[in-house]
């Protein structure tokens, strides 16, 4: 091989490095005529790291890579556009890139198309930073609801940390085709390894308008500590839809102008992840947009537009269970917040005042629990046991309502039914110490395995009646 030959791979291979990869610890090969394996170096000492070596390999068409995110991080973003019918692909991807340009005013020059190997597509997007998986995600979720239904295939978002994408420009072992960038209008193939070199991250605000930051430097050393620990550790409550929920609820309207649609899209998500009805979340957020002044909308934006569009992308977040994640994500439970909960009264009642302590932990100190919601929580199929409990507790100074009972007057005139806005809760139990005994907790564990962990039976029988005792808590 002629030495400028040698020069114009090395610097492919650095462009790989530069846009792709992310971890060099976990990464796919695909065999001849063999699907995907993962290797992970952190499993087998005798694993060799992804490097240079092996993207030459893979320009070569012996063997194909792909990769993983590493964690926590994104530094591109591929839409996975998977059909088995190849014109059915064809017409999805042009349609993604169509609302990539027209909806999210993404360059066309920023967006990378190439071939999957079999009939479909990946579309590429690549970062000037590292991004939170959370905040990328979000963006994906955004741009398949306005992309819409796709029958026979769909859309899927790569890499996590656990569903790996192929790199391009290599050989698909099964299909023994080429994987080129094609171009981006037409998609005709353009067969070159040279287009690589051409290709520049676009600015990360068009995803997100949220610097956290990092440097590449910074990213690279975190992403280093989470491919050693629990990757399942949620970290959305970091995020920009997180804390961006939060302040539109706290405020009662939007907080920004011409930001209806991704509040709408925000607060579905953010309402499915909290256990409402879907005509529950459309009540929320219909009851934030008429609170909006009209200047906040674009002219002629009127509000049975704003229904419409709240019940569509509703649905949608509904269908798909997109959630903000936290859900599942493990907060601190402090000892002296056992201890109150230990102390309100029946087991329901406790059972409901953590409950209680636990979405007050993950979604902000004032927050909405809909019965159907605490209901789920509690174990329990009676409303009225969940509407008992909590006015219990807050007869005995556990909890105060923000908001209850008060009539959505825009919702009764709408429907001709008189409807009522979503309570809103905040506790009242004593912030703890920070040096006092506390421990993390996830959605698996009840209150009775939390009071053992922090407490001693001496301590709970302290606060448990002996039939409660012996029926509830008795180990």
């Amino acid at each position: 091989m002629q030495t400028a030959e040698i020069k114009q791979l090395n610097r492919i291979y650095d462009k790989f490095n530069e846009l792709y990869i992310q971890t060099r610890s976990k990464y796919l090969i695909q065999f001849p005529n063999s699907r995907y394996v993962t290797i992970n170096k952190k499993q087998s000492a005798r694993t060799v790291a992804l490097n240079d070596s092996m993207l030459k390999t893979h320009l070569a068409g012996e063997l194909t890579y792909g990769i993983f995110n590493g964690g926590y991080f994104n530094k591109f973003i591929t839409f996975d556009v998977d059909f088995s019918d190849g014109t059915m692909a064809r017409w999805a991807t042009l349609k993604l890139i169509d609302v990539l340009v027209s909806e999210f005013h993404i360059m066309r020059k920023d967006i990378h198309v190439s071939l999957s190997g079999r009939k479909g597509y990946h579309v590429d997007l690549f970062f000037d930073k590292p991004l939170p998986v959370a905040n990328v995600q979000a963006f994906y979720n955004r741009v398949i609801a306005e992309v819409g239904e796709l029958p026979g295939g769909q859309i899927e978002f790569r890499p996590t940390w656990t569903q790996g994408i192929k790199l391009p420009l290599g050989i698909h072992q099964r299909t023994g085709n080429r994987c080129w960038f094609v171009d981006n209008e037409t998609l005709e193939p353009i067969e070159s390894f040279d287009y690589l070199l051409d290709v520049e991250p676009m600015d990360a605000s068009v995803i997100t308008g949220v610097d956290f930051g990092l440097t590449d430097e910074q990213a690279q050393e975190f992403e280093a500590v989470a491919t050693e620990t629990d990757i399942s550790v949620n970290i959305l409550d970091e995020s920009a839809a997180l804390q961006k929920a939060r302040r539109i609820l706290e405020a009662g309207r939007l907080t920004e102008s011409n930001t209806r649609h991704n509040t709408t899209f925000i607060l579905a998500c953010f309402f499915n992840s909290q256990g409402f009805e879907q005509e529950e979340a459309v009540e929320a957020i219909m009851e934030i947009l008429l609170n909006t002044p009209r200047e906040y909308f674009n002219k002629g934006s009127t509000p049975d537009y704003w229904l419409k569009e709240a019940r569509r992308l509703v649905a949608y977040v509904y269908d798909k269970n997109i959630t903000l994640g936290n859900a599942d994500k493990p907060v601190k439970i402090y000892k002296s917040e056992i201890l109150a909960v230990l102390q309100c009264g029946t087991f329901r009642q406790k059972q409901m005042l953590y409950a209680m302590l636990v979405t007050s932990k993950r979604y902000g100190p004032t927050f909405y629990l809909t019965t159907s919601t605490a209901m789920k929580m509690i174990g329990t199929n009676s409303r009225q046991t969940v509407q008992n409990a909590i006015k219990a507790l807050v007869e005995k100074g556990f909890v105060e309502y923000r908001r209850k009972g008060e009539i959505d007057q825009a919702r009764s005139r709408e429907t001709g039914q008189v409807r009522h806005k979503p309570n809103k809760y905040r506790l009242l139990i004593d912030k703890p110490a920070e040096d006092e005994p506390a421990i993390e907790v996830t959605s698996n564990q009840n209150i009775v395995d939390v009071a053992y962990l922090l407490c001693d039976v001496k301590e709970i029988r302290q606060y448990v009646k002996r039939y409660e005792f012996e029926s509830r808590w008795q180990r």
